[in-house]
């Protein structure tokens, strides 16, 4: 009986501490992306903007994108959270990304489709923004008025 009572109470003890501390995001998930990214391909466009983006491990992200002819990059910032490898995110105004994603990886490139109905493949090569480029970047706060925020 003994032994009974031990081994309930050893059980109870490794339920109650697997469930505790969550995040919103599975750190195992997360911690995949969490690099900086260079979108090198998008299904359906032959033309594709400069887009990089930077998953912290504090669950932000900041993006920069230029499309055509700019000259600086516009950066976004905001959060992120990963779930049953789905990756979801908001900007710093507290609009929402156009899309869920979700992730895999094709030979270390990160793979993000779009959960929107649209299916979009977008595939990215772990690849770093300059510091040179990222200092003069143009903090937005709100979509371009010119076109939409990538992601």
């Amino acid at each position: 009986m003994k032994n009974l009572f031990k081994l309930m109470l050893a059980l109870s003890a490794v339920i109650a501490f697997s469930s505790c501390g969550s995040t919103g995001a599975d750190p195992e998930e997360s911690g995949n992306i969490v690099s900086e990214w260079y979108l090198i391909s998008v299904s359906g466009l032959s033309s594709i903007p400069q887009v990089y983006v930077e998953f912290g491990t504090d669950l932000t992200f900041e993006l920069y994108q230029k499309t055509g002819t700019e000259t600086y990059y516009h950066k976004y910032e905001g959060t992120y959270s990963v779930a049953s490898s789905v990756l979801s995110g908001k900007y710093s105004d507290g609009e929402k990304w156009g899309s869920d994603y979700k992730i895999s990886f094709d030979d270390g490139k990160l793979v993000l489709t779009a959960q929107n109905g649209s299916e979009e493949v977008c595939t990215y090569e772990n690849k770093a923004l300059s510091e040179t480029d990222k200092a003069e970047a143009i903090l937005e706060t709100k979509s371009l008025e010119n076109g939409p925020r990538f992601l």
